[in-house]
């Protein structure tokens, strides 16, 4: 996604802004560009650096919903900061310019990410802070580019219901996937019988490799959230389909959150959830890898009805 504006343009706009009180941008810096946003690193008359992030208004959303959409992700932010369990950018405000919206955050120097172990622990920690007796968050908000629906509910299933329902309405599914979806909506008490009881944990939401680092420091480090308090196993589907993790990582966090009985029935549930949101973001070339595992899901729950 590239703004039809020019930098010179963008720099007046978040200088006008106020969000830099007597300090001024003078040079903006292109850092990437997805179909969802641009980056940018800011330096200003100050010395200080900033984080830009740029989302440009279109047929699919107005600059009143990309507010929404940079606000829900401050409010994910400040909920994962809360913590305490990994470094969280600080956000300094949201700017509407006449093409969309900026999100202007602390800029931190980002490093790979090399100790997978303390990633692994702080990972635990973040899942096991305490936190409201419902599943959901105060806000929705997105999961790329998607509506992500975060409606309080008492139950665990309930709420994933509604994310897999909404998930699998928008999908181009062929009729037989299609039925195997609807098949796995009317069974989902099946993966959950061994674990009656879900505490619900704190949850990044879109945690895979590009969404996470370390600073300057080595600290683990992680932004562009999607949260919502949940099941903590719905955490490790994108992990595992979009991550470069490492077994010690995995290892590091399983010592302090033990795999629940029925863990590896529900894993591809959860890796679902994802593969079928980058089906309906960027299409069929999608469309096999949730064939197969909606295939995987189908098998199991024939397996566990025979056992029956």
């Amino acid at each position: 996604m590239t703004s039809t504006n020019s930098t010179v343009e963008l720099i007046r706009a978040l200088n006008g802004s106020g969000q830099f009180a007597d300090d001024n941008i003078t040079l903006l810096t292109p850092i990437g560009s997805s179909k969802i946003n641009d980056t940018y690193m800011a330096d200003t008359t100050n010395g200080c650096r900033y984080f830009v992030k740029h989302h440009i208004a279109d047929t699919d959303m107005d600059q009143q919903s990309c507010i929404k959409m940079f606000e829900a992700e401050v409010a994910g932010l400040s909920a994962l900061q809360q913590t305490g369990a990994f470094r969280v950018p600080q956000t300094l405000g949201i700017v509407p310019v006449s093409d969309g919206a900026f999100l202007v955050t602390e800029y931190i120097q980002l490093q790979p990410l090399s100790d997978q172990k303390k990633f692994g622990q702080a990972l635990a920690a973040m899942h096991l802070a305490k936190g409201p007796d419902r599943f959901g968050f105060h806000i929705d908000n997105y999961i790329g580019t998607t509506p992500q629906l975060n409606s309080w509910k008492e139950s665990w299933l309930d709420f994933l219901y509604m994310r897999l329902k909404f998930q699998f309405d928008q999908a181009p599914f062929p009729e037989e996937a299609q039925r195997q979806a609807e098949q796995l909506l009317a069974n989902l008490p099946t993966f959950f019988q061994d674990i009656p009881n879900i505490v619900p944990s704190i949850i990044h939401g879109d945690l895979w490799s590009g969404n996470c680092a370390a600073d300057e420091n080595g600290e683990p480090v992680v932004y562009d959230p999607a949260v919502y308090w949940g099941h903590n196993e719905s955490e490790l589907g994108i992990m595992r389909l979009f991550g470069r993790f490492s077994d010690e990582l995995y290892e590091a966090y399983h010592a302090y959150i033990p795999k629940a009985p029925g863990f590896d029935k529900r894993a591809p549930i959860y890796e679902l959830y994802h593969l079928v949101n980058h089906l309906n973001m960027f299409g069929v070339a999608y469309l096999g890898r949730c064939t197969h595992l909606l295939q995987i899901i189908s098998d199991q729950l024939a397996q566990d009805m025979a056992n029956k």
